[in-house]
């Protein structure tokens, strides 16, 4: 028989997180049960419209598209009342129960430590893929808090990066990288219809708090011979950068359409801000454009250190013009960027996380 394990990761589907992507892959090697985000901050009362919809949706859309079953908890995050917090463990103990005990609890988000009570023979995995006391919209000390006690119960710590790794004290820590997609980012696709023409610089994700807004702003400024085409909700991005004419922010896509946007960028951006939750980062879509074969101009931070071909850094807007000049001169060779992450794979990756729990390898036959 399988063994079992229990998931609390982010909302599934909302966005595809590397939770998601390695549960895709341990699904024949484990019988797998996915919990929704429980939440990083307190709800605040002009949260509880917000909260209300969620729930709504979720209760019809939980675990669509998901091969495992998916749980809406009804619970209130980060409870601080002993009385609530006993009612949440009470309500997702409910929800749980049709699914049996659990071999082990794989925990993505520090909130998840409230609810390891309700099966103490499991063991607990923390899988740690950002620096939380550091991460935008979190509330970082009751936060912080419940990671300490997630890393004094967890057997098992696996970090995304090495940052992480070394600022997380465990006995059993070892880093266990974000992997891609590789088949998908690198099957050549159709240049999609809504492309401008013309040397295309390119960026899909949050365009968040995290995003250097301004260094953009320079680069079409500085480049008006490139396209800066922005992929994803508004969010945060400015109206000044989004009223220069060759600045074209493109509507969310689903994940499974953006290797045919990125295999059309001539260069695929990281512009963030130099800060904690960077440092510590280790972005998905960086694989991501690497196996779509496109250089990467990025801001500094680590995890970028184990790539060399059409890789570049930038300190400010000046240093990344100089470095859009100079790739778009010299053309990189694709296939040697793309070779960089041929043994990255989701399931490279699953199979690690399996002999590190000395399980049998979690190849798909």
């Amino acid at each position: 028989m399988k063994p079992s394990m229990l998931i609390f990761g982010e909302d599934w589907g909302r966005l595809p997180s590397s939770s998601q992507h390695l549960a895709l892959a341990l699904q024949k090697q484990f019988r797998l049960v996915w919990v929704n985000s429980i939440g990083l901050r307190q709800p605040r009362l002009t949260d509880l419209r917000r909260l209300l919809r969620k729930g709504l949706a979720q209760s019809h859309s939980a675990g669509e598209h998901a091969p495992f079953p998916v749980i809406a908890p009804k619970v209130w995050p980060l409870a601080q009342s002993r009385w609530l917090q006993r009612h949440n463990r009470q309500q997702l103990a409910r929800q749980l129960q049709p699914y049996g005990d659990f071999d082990y609890i794989w925990c993505a988000l520090p909130s998840a430590v409230d609810y390891l009570s309700l099966y103490p023979k499991a063991e607990v995995i923390y899988y740690c893929g950002d620096d939380f006391s550091a991460l935008a919209g979190v509330q970082h000390q009751p936060v912080v808090e419940c990671e300490q006690r997630l890393l004094a119960r967890c057997q098992h710590l696996f970090c995304a990066s090495e940052t992480l790794l070394h600022k997380l004290p465990h006995a059993n820590a070892s880093v266990l990288p974000h992997g891609v997609e590789l088949v998908k980012f690198s099957r050549p696709q159709p240049r999609p219809d809504d492309l401008p023409e013309g040397p295309i610089l390119g960026f899909y994700g949050s365009l968040a708090a995290w995003i250097d807004f301004e260094l953009l702003h320079q680069l079409a400024q500085q480049l008006p011979q490139c396209q800066l085409v922005l992929i994803g909700h508004r969010g945060e991005c400015p109206d000044k950068l989004l009223r220069l004419a060759n600045v074209h922010l493109l509507p969310f896509k689903p994940h499974q359409q953006l290797p045919a946007y990125v295999q059309h960028f001539d260069v695929a951006l990281l512009p963030f801000k130099r800060n904690a939750q960077i440092a510590a980062c280790n972005p998905l879509k960086l694989r991501e454009y690497l196996a779509a074969g496109v250089p990467v101009i990025s801001s500094p931070f680590a995890a970028l250190s184990q790539y060399r071909c059409g890789i570049a850094t930038g300190e400010g807007w000046q240093g990344f013009v100089t470095q859009i000049v100079q790739t778009l001169q010299t053309k990189p060779h694709r296939a040697g960027i793309r070779r960089q992450v041929a043994g990255e794979s989701w399931q490279h990756r699953a199979d690690s996380l399996c002999q590190r729990l000395q399980l049998p390898s979690c190849k798909l036959q």
